[in-house]
């Protein structure tokens, strides 16, 4: 079964920082009376890093990314990556409703921004069927984060 994916960018943080950013250089030129060059170049980098960001996260939303979960089969496909139920050392579950998912390998050949998604259906059709096929493979499922003690192991780990 296909689940559509998503990454998160921290775009808002981004906006964010930016914003302080720009209020700061404002209020020095306001507070001295005088325009310091510096503080245009300055202004300057902060306007490329949020057009940077906004480009970043068009391209993020404009992707279509899926996992691919066979109930059946001992592989995963992550936007067309296969990875073998005997390669990865465990899955980490962070958050509740919304929850981040990233599988740690055992080895580091594949790039870790497959590793880590979100699912985008609210139903927690994907997040079930993720838990039940690392079950079957034997691959322990492990929540992280302050809702948990001490890193709860949710199915069973790995033989």
């Amino acid at each position: 079964m296909k689940y559509a994916i998503h990454y998160s960018t921290r775009m808002k943080d981004v906006i964010l920082f930016s914003l302080v950013i720009s209020v700061i250089l404002f209020q020095v030129a306001t507070v001295t009376q005088y325009s310091y060059p510096v503080f245009f170049y300055m202004q300057m980098v902060v306007n490329v890093v949020v057009v940077a960001a906004l480009a970043i996260e068009g391209y993020a939303r404009l992707v279509k990314r899926e996992v691919e979960i066979q109930g059946d089969s001992k592989t995963i496909m992550i936007n067309g990556v296969e990875i073998q139920a005997d390669q990865i050392r465990e899955i980490k579950v962070s958050g509740c409703h919304k929850a981040t998912f990233h599988i740690s390998l055992k080895d580091k050949n594949l790039n870790p921004m497959y590793c880590c998604f979100k699912f985008d259906n609210k139903k927690c059709e994907g997040i079930r069927s993720l838990t039940r096929w690392a079950e079957r493979n034997q691959v322990s499922v492990r929540k992280v984060g302050p809702q948990t003690r001490a890193g709860m192991v949710l199915s069973s780990s790995n033989s």
